[in-house]
């Protein structure tokens, strides 16, 4: 997994999947329920926005549940294995290869040094770095609006769970 011409690989897959991006709004798409679900549980669930503190303090308990052996890295294994529940959705709509390539893609760009593992570091950035770029304002919070156009994952799961 940790070759180029395996990134290649999945890129070219992705393809398929990753042209509505640019497109997806927050309109009724496979996926946009559990999304809006998952930005209302960073924080509190009534808030209109987030911070980075909030969104840093989701991103180390998601670590936690996905490190399911807890040595303080995601293995590839743990990574795919673990769920928000997107997968049920891709199974429903006979997506499931676009929503592994997106897996695998997210993997690859969160795991920096190509290693094979996701350790906290890797993932910090990862996250900060994704939260600056849903960030479309750069008013240092995320709108329900910008984490579902914006946030990476979001926006890589429900582009593959998409037909378009």
């Amino acid at each position: 997994m940790n070759s180029k011409p395996t990134l290649a690989l999945l890129l070219t897959l992705m393809t398929p999947v990753a042209t509505p991006l640019a497109a997806q709004s927050t309109e009724a798409t496979p996926g946009q329920e559990l999304s809006e679900l998952i930005f209302g549980s960073i924080g509190d669930s009534s808030a209109t926005e987030v911070d980075m503190g909030q969104f840093v303090d989701f991103g180390r308990s998601i670590f936690v549940s996905i490190d399911s052996n807890e040595d303080g890295e995601i293995a590839h294994e743990e990574f795919v294995e673990w769920d928000f529940g997107f997968e049920f959705i891709a199974d429903e709509n006979g997506r499931q290869q676009a929503f592994q390539a997106a897996r695998n893609i997210l993997f690859a760009n969160w795991d920096r040094d190509s290693d094979g593992t996701i350790d906290r570091r890797e993932y910090h950035r990862a996250m900060a770095w994704d939260y600056r770029r849903a960030d479309a304002n750069d008013d240092a919070f995320l709108t329900r609006e910008e984490f579902l156009r914006g946030y990476t994952v979001i926006k890589t799961y429900r582009a593959a769970l998409s037909e378009q």
